[in-house]
């Protein structure tokens, strides 16, 4: 069964440090809303993937902060993937010509 927490955890980790490069990527060649869209997108994936690192190595003695932070990061991550979604929308109306 450990090896499989292993092997979950490496393939989370993995894939969001990934996501990280190829969001960055993107992030230096959109303009104006998308631009700021994926910025909010980065930002949640680097906020996921410190929350899954930290979740993985914490002292005994500071569960409850270590706890607190991972769920802290989760709900940072939660609000910039929420954020970058409504970016994009917008941007996708406003080329649709549905707003000015």
């Amino acid at each position: 069964m450990e090896s499989i927490f292993f092997a979950v955890n490496a393939v989370t980790i993995t894939s969001l440090f990934l996501a990280v490069i190829y969001t960055a990527g993107v992030v230096w060649r959109v303009e104006m809303k998308l631009d700021v869209s994926y910025k909010f997108f980065l930002a949640a994936v680097v906020f996921l993937l410190v929350a899954e690192i930290l979740s993985l190595y914490y002292p005994a003695d500071k569960a409850a902060l270590a706890e607190l932070a991972v769920k802290s990061l989760r709900m940072l991550f939660a609000l910039g993937f929420l954020s970058g979604v409504l970016f994009m929308r917008n941007a996708m109306r406003s080329l649709d010509g549905e707003i000015k």
